[in-house]
């Protein structure tokens, strides 16, 4: 049964690379992704949106946020960082304004295009100057390179068309209703009432877009938001439970032990261990 994975990933890390597989598996990770197509075409579901990109187009993914890929091979850069990386160099504030929270794709001008696609291949050179050598990367001049890529996006202009169709456009707002009410008693048969559909093509149309069924994604978004709220809030496990959509403490205990491959109580006692922020 296809499950929703959670992928450790470095403080930085960027490759190119050519897809073959039409599908990858939903996933999050703790980093920002920077996703660049080189040449061909993807398709990209991040959080409750769609993005159909192609060659020149960028896809810019949250920390934390859902996501996967789907349709045509592509040849991409593939990029991951996380905020304690730029931490040594910039300040809060100034990561706040670059690391955007919210998904977009991103496509410069015609005549800035090879400054976008030159930044990669610089990051790249930098990043495996130290690999060939078996020594470390330089982590200044990246986190430098890596600053301006992050400025470039911010600052110019966005050619980018959306090309989302009917149905991933009904897909968007199916997710996004269920994001929105997670913390509360969600049901197969009244979410395809909402949305006009039948309960079989909800079902068929869910798997089909998202990869994973219904109930694992809603248990994911639950489980994540559960996470969230022992890493700040002081309630106590069964308040939290509750608070995130789960009306059994056992199936809560069994779905997230699961999902992060520990108990509720051992994951709130590991993430107080550690004061800084969880890698």
């Amino acid at each position: 049964m296809p499950t929703i994975n959670y992928v450790k990933t470095k403080d930085f890390f960027i490759e190119k690379y050519t897809l073959k597989q039409p599908q990858g598996d939903m996933h999050y990770h703790h980093a920002y992704e920077i996703y660049y197509v080189l040449d061909g075409e993807r398709e990209y579901f991040i959080g409750d949106k769609f993005f159909k990109v192609s060659s020149g187009d960028l896809v810019w993914v949250p920390k934390d946020m859902l996501h996967r890929t789907d349709g045509k091979g592509a040849t991409r850069f593939l990029l991951y960082f996380k905020e304690d990386f730029l931490g040594e160099y910039l300040s809060e504030a100034a990561i706040e304004r670059l690391a955007e929270n919210q998904p977009f794709a991103f496509r410069a001008d015609d005549e800035y295009a090879d400054d976008l696609r030159s930044f990669f291949l610089v990051l790249l050179e930098e990043y495996e100057k130290g690999k060939n050598r078996n020594e470390s990367y330089d982590p200044f001049l990246v986190a430098r390179y890596l600053s301006e890529l992050l400025f470039f996006i911010r600052t110019h202009e966005n050619r980018y068309a959306k090309k989302a169709s009917k149905a991933e456009d009904r897909m968007h707002h199916i997710v996004k209703y269920i994001n929105e009410n997670y913390p509360y008693e969600l049901t197969i048969q009244e979410i395809a009432d909402k949305f006009g559909i039948t309960k079989n093509h909800f079902c068929h149309m869910f798997a089909s877009s998202m990869g994973v069924t219904f109930i694992t994604y809603l248990n994911t978004v639950r489980i994540k938001a559960a996470c969230d709220m022992m890493k700040k809030d002081e309630d106590n496990i069964l308040e939290i439970s509750s608070k995130c959509g789960f009306c059994s403490q056992h199936y809560f205990y069994r779905v997230f032990k699961r999902e992060k491959g520990m108990s509720p109580s051992s994951y709130r006692a590991q993430f107080r261990q550690k004061p800084a922020r969880e890698k």
